[in-house]
């Protein structure tokens, strides 16, 4: 009896061995079906997903062009940024970089005046308070601080100015008594006008 048990508990574990691994190849060839659907899937998605970010740039490029003003929309016009035979597809990231750099050049002067006119506007708040708060001891500080900065100034531009009037004359020496080659010198001088 023992050997009928051993050998029918010996069959049954070959069987469940040799249905696990079914089970596992199974199991693996659907897991590796899976993932390369999931692959396929995210490359087609990310593809569209590519073309569709082209086309609201440049749609938002657009819009942001229509309200620059005439000259730089007409301007703007002539160059089109999509693919005329093909009006649904998405213009090229080149384009859309092009189309970009044009309107930050066309803003970038209205967006320094106002960055100019809001620090101007905090500047002068800070003023009035700290005129409301020191008073007298506010306006003698800088008082001499305008005096500090008109000095800094002053040396700049007299820097400037030096360095403008004075140029780097190179004089080459040759000396011809050597026989070997022509030994050459040369020599630095600073002219000032």
């Amino acid at each position: 009896m023992t050997t009928s048990v051993k050998e029918r508990l010996k069959t049954d574990l070959e069987q469940a061995q040799k249905g696990g691994k079914q089970r596992a190849a199974k199991i693996s060839d659907i897991l590796k079906s899976a993932a390369s659907m999931t692959v396929d899937e995210l490359k087609e998605g990310s593809a569209e997903l590519h073309v569709l970010t082209r086309k609201s740039l440049a749609e938002l490029l657009e819009e942001l062009q229509v309200d620059a003003d005439e000259a730089d929309a007409a301007a703007a016009a002539t160059e089109p940024i999509a693919d005329e035979a093909n009006p649904e597809a998405a213009p090229t990231w080149q384009a859309i970089l092009k189309r970009a750099v044009a309107i930050v050049r066309d803003r970038q002067g209205d967006w320094l005046q106002a960055f100019k006119a809001h620090l101007q506007g905090n500047a002068a708040k800070f003023d009035g308070d700290m005129t409301d708060e020191y008073g007298d001891r506010y306006l003698k500080t800088k008082s001499v601080f305008r005096q500090v900065l008109d000095w800094v100034k002053a040396q700049q531009t007299a820097t400037q100015t030096q360095t403008q009037h004075t140029q780097t004359v190179n004089i080459e020496v040759v000396d011809g008594n050597d026989g070997a080659g022509n030994a050459a010198k040369t020599v630095n001088l600073l002219d000032a006008e």
